[in-house]
């Protein structure tokens, strides 16, 4: 008998991170396999997903977001000390689950204390640093950062004040965990970091991508997904999406549009196409045309955007493996993108999109005038990128790479 997974993600569908737990859960749920997930805030009508007390969270969330002002630094990140949550350890021990599918379990769902009790085999899924790290979701990435070291007193940043609520968050997980859990990052400069931290060097890591369902992400005719999105047919577009919109600087929105007027010397007509909250009033450069979208919300409302776009634009200062880039690649919509994070792992240079020198403004504008041009002609790229996406992030790809995991954890 296959393990009985259970997954625990804060949230089901409220962010990247939230739809990759979701997606992998469901991915196992329509292969047969035994698989339930349990979340903070349940928004999704599935009866294989349960939430929690709405009331005990809140109280969590809001109690842990107010220790954030305990300690003053100038680095700007989602940060989680992590010590209030509203899910026990000893529910999820009690579960009568084989194996505890950890996600992003933070903001009031999970503390470090609690997670230090579980007693099941635990697979860690990881979206970003906070699990070796200290409070910070995205950490310094330099030679010197806390997290390769340990925190200490001694290698606090002279710039920061108050309580040293990052070395606090460190100390906790390292005496509360003391039983290894095996890692799961994504991306291949994930599971680098993983292996060069100081909580999690020695512990069991295995590189697996997020899962795709490749048919609810796959291609369209681009025309008739314009006229579905009353968008023009003989126009270039230029797709942008991030959940927080144009002011997320993280997803670099700011580089895009330095990007774009050397773009429009090349395709004057050029406009582009974002998702996310709305901008009033926003002029990008050079008088490039936006469609402004909005916020949307489900597969078949974000494929028609993919496959209406000739090219996505990803310019993200920091990123793991950000799902806009592999759904975008299985409809068959090449990216261009900075090569950070692990957008190395999901974009073949010149193959399935370009990847940029790191914020090199000169490149990302080369990179989406290639990609104009290839939609413009033969679109190799296109059909590259869903021959990619079929065969390294499908679901029955990365579900039997979960199993074996499953199994080995169990072992």
């Amino acid at each position: 008998m296959p393990p009985n997974v259970l997954h625990l993600s804060t949230y089901d569908t409220n962010g990247g991170a939230a739809r990759a737990a979701y997606a992998l859960h469901r991915a196992m749920v329509d292969s047969g396999l035994p698989s339930r997930m349990k979340v903070a805030a349940r928004t999704v009508e599935d009866p294989t997903v349960t939430g929690g007390s709405s009331l005990r969270f809140r109280a969590a969330s809001l109690a842990d977001r107010q220790l954030w002002r305990l300690q003053k630094s100038p680095v700007q990140t989602w940060r989680s000390p992590a010590q209030f949550g509203s899910l026990s350890a000893s529910e999820i021990n009690q579960s009568g689950a084989d194996v505890v599918n950890l996600h992003w379990v933070t903001d009031g769902f999970l503390s470090v204390r609690e997670i230090g009790r579980i007693t099941k085999p635990i697979v860690w899924s990881l979206y970003d640093m906070w699990p070796f790290a200290g409070t910070e979701h995205y950490g310094t990435d330099t030679p010197d950062a806390r997290w390769r070291s340990g925190y200490t007193a001694a290698n606090r940043p002279a710039d920061e004040s108050g309580v040293d609520l990052d070395r606090r968050t460190w100390e906790a997980k390292r005496q509360a965990w003391v039983r290894p859990m095996h890692m799961v990052p994504a991306s291949t400069w994930l599971a680098d970091r993983v292996g060069q931290s100081a909580l999690m060097a020695t512990w069991p890591t295995t590189r697996i991508p997020h899962v795709i369902d490749t048919d609810s992400f796959a291609p369209m005719d681009r025309a008739e997904a314009r006229r579905a999105l009353g968008l023009p047919e003989d126009r270039p577009v230029i797709l942008f999406l991030a959940s927080a919109g144009i002011t997320d600087q993280r997803k670099g929105f700011d580089l895009l549009d330095q990007a774009l007027p050397a773009v429009r010397q090349r395709h004057p007509d050029a406009t582009v196409m974002v998702v996310g909250p709305l901008a009033a009033g926003y002029q990008a450069s050079a008088g490039t045309p936006i469609s402004w979208r909005g916020s949307i919300a489900g597969d078949a409302a974000l494929r028609l955007h993919y496959c209406a776009a000739d090219v996505t634009a990803v310019p993200s200062r920091e990123d793991n493996m950000p799902l806009t880039a592999m759904e975008a690649q299985s409809c068959g919509t090449p990216v261009v993108a900075f090569g950070i994070g692990g957008l190395p792992d999901i974009v073949s240079h010149q193959q399935t999109g370009y990847l940029a020198s790191p914020f090199d403004l000169d490149q990302l504008a080369e990179g989406l005038v290639q990609a104009l041009d290839d939609s413009a002609h033969d679109r190799n790229w296109s059909r590259t990128a869903r021959e990619r996406a079929l065969s390294t992030w499908s679901r029955p790809v990365v579900v039997e790479r979960y199993q074996q995991l499953y199994e080995d954890a169990l072992r």
